[in-house]
Parts: structure tokens; sequence; C-alpha cells
């Protein structure tokens, strides 16, 4: 059985249309693009997911010398995550003429795949010789200390100069970081026995720092302890002094009192002198006055409170025996006498 000619120039183009149709269809992956050129001037950009192209009219762009490890992606790919580029190690000279290694990476990303591509033709090339003419240009503007102690500043400077360059070419320069600067080896030994010097001056003035501020300390405390006892001792002073002055209220209280009682028995005195003397006549009225006194002198006695005891004179005594008798033989006189009829 022959098969008809025409049914199989049929097939055969359709199966030709198919594997066309076929060719047409791009898959991206995530994190990558392609640049599409149609009929040798650029068309579009593909971006991850499926996309349709029109065969032998489209095509992609090589891309190769776009990416830093050109060998991990086709030939027609661009990668759109972050890069990283190793600055092979280089020379500088410092501001005062000491010469150093430099060993620098520098962090990069694609944001712009049509400016890659058609901008610049290598792209990486221009990012690591650039890397290595900004370095030696700032490093050739400080001297050794500054540039050992200054690598984030550096850095800062690196990242903005690369970035404000790279503008153009649709890539942003997203850090820079210096991995390592190595001065000549009689430049370390150098540094290192001043480091130490340096280590041991700290140390040194760290000491001497403590026990300053341990004088001091004990100086504070010896005037705060002297301030507290001299506080306490003013406190004291003061204590006592009150203690004197209420005691001297009390006395010049019990003093009034006394006075007030020798007064006061004083004016009963006079008075019960004055009601008898004007009824005694005589010797009755010496003895009265005698007794005043010796109650006066009792009083006084009495009031001050430094003896508990006291003793009368003998003739004071015998005295206040004598007016017992003389009182009775005038109160009997005088009863005599109102008997006696009046002539």
């Amino acid at each position: 059985m022959t098969l008809d000619p025409v049914l199989i120039i049929n097939i055969a183009i359709a199966i030709l249309v198919i594997i066309i149709a076929l060719s047409g269809i791009k898959q991206i992956q995530q994190g990558q693009a392609a640049v599409i050129e149609r009929l040798g001037k650029y068309h579009k950009t593909l971006e991850a997911g499926l996309s349709f192209i029109i065969p032998f009219f489209d095509r992609q762009k090589f891309v190769r010398n776009v990416n830093a490890r050109p060998h991990e992606l086709a030939n027609n790919r661009i990668d759109l995550r972050e890069q990283i580029m190793d600055i092979p190690e280089q020379e500088v000279i410092s501001k005062d003429n000491i010469r150093m290694q430099v060993d620098t990476l520098v962090f990069f990303q694609i944001v712009e795949p049509y400016k890659a591509v058609y901008e610049i033709s290598s792209p990486v090339k221009g990012i690591q010789q650039l890397s290595q003419t900004t370095i030696r240009n700032i490093f050739g503007e400080m001297d050794l200390d500054t540039s050992l102690s200054a690598r984030e500043s550096i850095n800062d400077r690196l990242r903005s100069i690369l970035d404000e360059a790279t503008d153009k070419w649709g890539i942003k320069v997203l850090r820079v970081e210096i991995q390592d600067i190595i001065p000549p080896i009689e430049l370390k030994e150098a540094m290192q026995k001043q480091m130490i010097a340096e280590r041991e001056r700290r140390a040194k003035v760290t000491l001497a720092e403590a026990e300053k501020q341990e004088r001091i300390l004990t100086a504070e405390g010896q005037r705060q302890k002297q301030i507290l006892e001299a506080e306490g001792e003013n406190q004291a002073v003061i204590l006592k002094a009150e203690a004197e002055r209420k005691k001297k209220i009390l006395e010049a209280e019990g003093q009034s009192k006394s006075i007030q009682m020798v007064q006061e028995a004083t004016a009963k005195g006079l008075d019960a002198v004055r009601v008898v003397l004007g009824k005694a006549e005589g010797i009755q009225g010496v003895v009265l006055i005698e007794t005043l006194k010796a109650q006066q002198e009792i009083a006084k006695a009495l009031a001050s409170g430094e003896n508990s005891k006291f003793f009368l004179p003998n003739d004071l005594a015998g005295l206040f025996g004598a007016i017992g008798g003389i009182k009775e033989v005038l109160d009997l006189s005088k009863d005599i006498s109102a008997k006696q009829p009046k002539k």
C-alpha cells in the first residue's frame, strides 16, 4: 500500500509548523531574564515564566559576559540575583608612601537588563577595573593609620563611587567590603611592638586611675565620717544645752514657787501678828514676833529643799515651850479678870 504524496507533504508541513511553534515558546526561570532582538534590534526583555517569540524573526541575545559566574547560566540568560565579585588583590601606595596589599569584595545586582547588555560590552570587567582604580585613588589620599582604622568609611566611599558609575549600565552596587589590608612585614612587626607598648601604657593609666579613684573615695569617706561626727557632737551639745535650759527653768520655777510660798506664809504670819498684837500686851507681843521669825526661817529651809532635816536652837525650842505657858497664864489672867466684879 502506497501513501499519497500529497498526504505525506501535508503531514510533513504540519510537523514542521508544530516544531516551529514550539520553538517560539520560551520558559524563563525565577531570578533570570532574557533579552529578545527582532531583526537585529532590541525588542523586549523576557521575565520569569512562559513567553512566546516569533521564530526566525526574534532571537535571544547572547549575554555571557554580563554575569559574574557565566558558567552557572546559559549563554542567553541574565542573572537578576545579587552577585559577588572578588576583586583580585592589588598593591596600593598610601599618602605616606607605604605599600600595602588590599583585597576587596563587590556586591552588585542587575536591575535593568537592557542597559547591562547594550550600554557596555562587559559589565563584569568594567566593575572590576573601576573598583581597582577607585581603591588606588582612595588609599592614595590617606596615610597608613587612617587606612587601617577607617575601613567603614572606605567601604562607603567605594560603594558610592561605583554605584554612581554603574548606574548608566543598569547595575546597582549594593555593598563594597575591604577584606584585608596587608602592610609590609617589617611594618607589621613595628606596629605590633607599638600595639604592645600602647596596651602596656593603657594598663598603667588604668591602674593609676583606679588608685586615684580609691584615694578619692577614701578621702570622701573620711570627710563624710568627720561631717557625721561633727554633726553628732553638735547635736549632743544642743541636747545637753536644751537639758540644762530645761533644768534651769524647772529650778527657777521651783524657786519661784518657794519664794511665793515664803511670801504667802510671811503674809499670813503678819496678818496673825497684827491680830494677836491687837489683843496681846507686853511680853506676849515680843514672844509672838520671835515666833514669827522662827516660822520664816523654817519656811525658807523647807522651800530650799536642800535638807530634809533641820534643827532648832535650844533657846528657840525653849521659847516655843515658854510660849505655851505664857499663853495659858494670859488666858488664866483674862478669865480671873472677867470673873472679878466691876467697881
